[in-house]
């Protein structure tokens, strides 16, 4: 039953980490649209001109998410397959993440006004 559990989160973890990319990729490719188009305006001499902390905003939101889904991933197969090198690496790994998204959420919420 353990193999077929090993078995199982090495098919699992992949797609968990791949949607945390698609994630990661749609922030970066929503907030490129945006900054284009902001660049279109400025040249254009349009007044509507999305802020840059609504661009910021939408590529940290999504980036915040997708760090998630990789940290799930990490988690899973580490509860699976531990072993002390493994766990150190998730211990260092969940430390890195952390102050990431920490950062990243005092960011978005300065960006957001609240």
């Amino acid at each position: 039953m353990h193999e077929l559990s090993i078995e199982l989160v090495e098919l699992i973890v992949p797609w968990v980490e791949m949607v945390g990319i698609v994630v990661v990729l749609w922030g970066a490719i929503e907030g490129l649209i945006k900054l284009l188009l902001r660049i279109k305006s400025t040249l254009a001499k349009a007044p509507d001109l999305t802020p840059i902390s609504h661009i910021r905003a939408a590529i940290g939101e999504k980036t915040a998410l997708g760090l998630d889904f990789f940290l799930a991933g990490d988690i899973i197969q580490t509860i699976m397959v531990p072993s002390w090198e493994s766990l150190a690496m998730l211990g260092g790994i969940v430390v890195i993440r952390t102050v990431i998204a920490f950062f990243l959420n005092k960011d978005l919420r300065e960006l957001s006004g609240k």
